[in-house]
């Protein structure tokens, strides 16, 4: 394992990657305890399937043994790649460095705690096959095989957040927070280039954009479980989501999102 020191510093295996199939991202911030129990479960996962894999965890510049825990399991599997930014800038920005550092057809970002287990997965690459150009988990649509456990508070913040989301951004998404969404590499490349947002309101802008350039989204219910330690302050962080939004609508109106030059017709080819 070699260390290249850079801003962001990567920790390269060397590995050949040019025939990925599945680039996973995971944004970790003072994930120690809960990182490594997550990423075995993933990993024991993806040795299970037929495609090849690449897992890439972007330390947001913590300050526990965040890297040493992924280093470690590093030794055992040469398909997992960190990368350490110096300080700490943003789930937003951990996701899109490892977003647009990926090599796979499909990229998958998912959350360090777990909350979706990774075998939800199979829900969204069947959304994928179906013609999706992305596929996100979704906490609030109803299906009998799902199960949703919530704090009661969350779920009526949320709401109360979707209401705003859908009047002014994203439309017809019902949960758009949900840290569990599969992108081809198309649109991953041109959307994660676009992204301004570095907080938690990147979520929203990630699917503005999809939507803004043609890409379609296909929202997937899936069973999640809410895991002790959330980094998420849900008055504060609520509130700063709300700048967020409007943020998008002042980029928006300033020309901040780069015009598209890709048509939307033909952006609906599955990788195979």
């Amino acid at each position: 394992m070699s260390s290249i020191n850079a801003s962001p510093n990567t920790l390269d295996t060397g590995l050949d990657l040019s025939t990925v199939f599945l680039s996973i991202i995971i944004p970790a911030f003072n994930e120690e305890k809960r990182l490594p129990v997550y990423l075995t479960r993933v990993l024991e996962y993806l040795e299970r399937q037929d495609f090849s894999y690449e897992v890439i965890v972007v330390d947001d510049g913590s300050a526990d043994a965040t890297a040493e825990a992924v280093a470690r399991i590093m030794e055992g599997n040469n398909r997992v790649k960190l990368i350490r930014h110096p300080a700490n800038r943003g789930k937003g920005y951990a996701v899109k460095t490892g977003m647009l550092d990926a090599s796979g057809k499909l990229r998958l970002f998912t959350d360090a705690d777990g909350a979706t287990p990774i075998m939800e997965l199979e829900r969204l690459l069947k959304a994928i096959d179906s013609g999706a150009n992305v596929a996100i988990a979704s906490r609030a649509m109803k299906d009998d095989s799902c199960t949703i456990n919530a704090h009661l508070h969350r779920k009526v913040i949320g709401r109360v957040f979707h209401s705003i989301v859908n009047a002014l951004t994203v439309k017809g998404i019902h949960d758009t927070q949900c840290g569990f969404k599969l992108f081809t590499a198309e649109a991953a490349q041109e959307v994660f280039q676009l992204q301004r947002i570095d907080g938690f309101g990147f979520d929203v802008e990630i699917l503005y954009l999809c939507q803004r350039n043609g890409y379609r989204i296909t929202e997937v219910p899936v069973n999640w479980t809410d895991i002790a330690g959330s980094k998420v302050n849900l008055i504060v962080d609520s509130l700063r989501m709300l700048t967020d939004i409007f943020k998008i609508r002042l980029n928006e109106m300033t020309g901040a999102y780069q015009p598209n030059s890709l048509s939307v017709e033909g952006k609906n080819t599955i990788p195979k």
